[in-house]
């Protein structure tokens, strides 16, 4: 055996037991020495992108590929490596950077069912929904079953306002390992397919995902009660005693219990699926949660006096546990000193809505009564003695929607879903203003308009 196929035998086994170093220098010889050594070059390209010089590894790659199309793992590393820069070019606030390497990924590696959902991903940031829907049916060709991918083509079609199509993926997601955890066959079906209706039928409908989700959703309690059925809900801690007030529901459970009988049951994010819920047909017509009048008329107590009281949230929950949570909230949570043009706005009283850890850092001029809040019941009965909300995309903003209140969404760049794509209202809830980053991570104008909007009202 030469001693160029022993160093790279030897340079393979270092990449197989992950001395990734020690293959880089067995590497870089054999191509000082051969530019057109591809072997060496790919994995040069391998080791270089284990130790993190992913510009260096690409590279690399890019050349091997260029040389030897016909060399599927160059191609393969090299789809991976375009993966990789582009998400970093998202974190480095630029989603738009991120699409060529997308593209380029997935013409490097045609059956890379990643690179297509990411290229997919990252068009549908970029508002350009049509070849965000081309890129992701792409990937779904390549991986038909993948739960991910669906999910993602979900989002996509939600926020381009195609809500049946994306109320139907999203039911994907019950196939994810332990989502589905009452009988399948029981499962509340498209009220449009049920001949006899829901008259005398017992729905249970049951927390899921996050609380703005539920908080979200809970006006088909009402739908569901003008068809004819008993309501029964199953809700964390948190929102049963809101979710017991509400007039719609017959039962509310929480904790460990065993569920009366029922006939349907239904995850609170299936509601507007069941419902065949198209952007024109949202149920929005009012206020859809009441707090209690005596805890409503306890926490005024609490309050400031003033003739412009303005509830502020700043951040959300950062979910230590979940790192694709965590990336989110910071994307979508501000820093108190960014607020400042809002706080310094003359005339409101500015009482604090804000939980967790964000609570440490408190803008000026805020009144902070939430180290006496319990749960949801106690933030509506707050809600309930104020003028306005101004929140980040979290559950309090619902909340407050969902009370008819008036709220200032301060919204991210690569917004929910829900906030659909450019629009400055919300369908979901009347009262709501949307306030949105012109560019990744770019609070300043968006606070700017706010504070503007909140001056106007003020002064009204």
């Amino acid at each position: 055996m030469s001693n160029r196929l022993q160093t790279l035998q030897a340079a393979l086994e270092h990449l197989k037991g992950g001395r990734f170093e020690q293959a880089t220098v067995l590497c870089e010889p054999l191509l000082a020495a051969d530019a057109g050594d591809t072997d060496a070059r790919f994995f040069l390209g391998v080791s270089l992108a284990a130790r993190g010089r992913l510009e260096d590894a690409m590279a690399h790659l890019t050349q091997v590929v260029r040389e030897r199309p016909e060399h599927v793992d160059a191609r393969r590393e090299l789809a991976r490596m375009l993966i990789a820069l582009g998400m970093m070019q998202v974190d480095r606030s630029r989603p738009d950077l991120a699409i060529p390497f997308f593209a380029q990924a997935t013409g490097a590696d045609g059956a890379n069912a990643i690179a297509a959902a990411n290229l997919g991903n990252a068009l549908a940031t970029e508002g350009r929904f049509d070849e965000a829907l081309a890129a992701t049916n792409e990937a779904l060709r390549i991986a038909p079953a993948d739960v991910d991918i669906h999910l993602n083509r979900s989002v996509t079609l939600l926020k381009a306002g195609r809500l049946l199509e994306g109320w139907s993926e999203n039911e994907w997601r019950l196939k994810k390992p332990g989502r589905e955890k009452l009988p399948a066959a029981l499962k509340l079906p498209r009220l449009s397919t049920l001949p006899d209706g829901l008259r005398g039928r017992t729905v249970v409908i049951y927390h899921e995902e996050g609380f703005g989700d539920t908080i979200q959703f809970l006006r088909y309690a009402d739908l569901l009660s003008a068809a004819g059925a008993k309501v029964t809900a199953w809700m964390p801690e948190q929102l049963l005693r809101l979710v017991r007030g509400h007039k719609a529901i017959a039962e509310c459970l929480s904790g460990d219990v065993t569920l009366p009988r029922f006939d349907f049951h239904c995850p609170m994010n299936s509601l507007p699926y069941a419902f065949d819920t198209t952007l024109e047909a949202i149920p929005a017509a009012g206020a859809y949660i009441e707090a209690a009048s005596d805890l409503a008329a306890a926490w005024n107590k609490e309050l400031p006096t003033g003739r412009c009281r303005v509830g502020l949230v700043w951040a959300g929950e950062p979910r230590a546990y979940d790192p694709g949570a965590q990336a989110l909230d910071r994307r979508r949570s501000i820093s108190p000193d960014l607020l400042a043009p809002l706080t310094a706005v003359d005339g409101p009283t500015f009482v604090s809505l804000q939980t967790g850890a964000a609570r440490m850092r408190m803008p000026p001029r805020l009144h902070d009564p939430m180290s006496k809040v319990k749960d949801f019941a106690d933030t509506a009965a707050i809600v309930a003695n104020l003028d306005l909300v101004v929140s980040v995309d979290t559950a309090v903003a619902h909340l407050a929607g969902a009370m008819g209140k008036p709220v200032f969404l301060l919204d991210r760049y690569d917004n929910c879903w829900r906030w659909l794509s450019g629009r400055t209202d919300s369908p979901w809830y009347p009262a709501l203003s949307i306030f949105r980053q012109p560019r990744m991570g770019d609070w300043a104008p968006a606070i700017a308009e706010a504070a503007e909007a909140l001056e106007a009202l003020a002064r009204g």
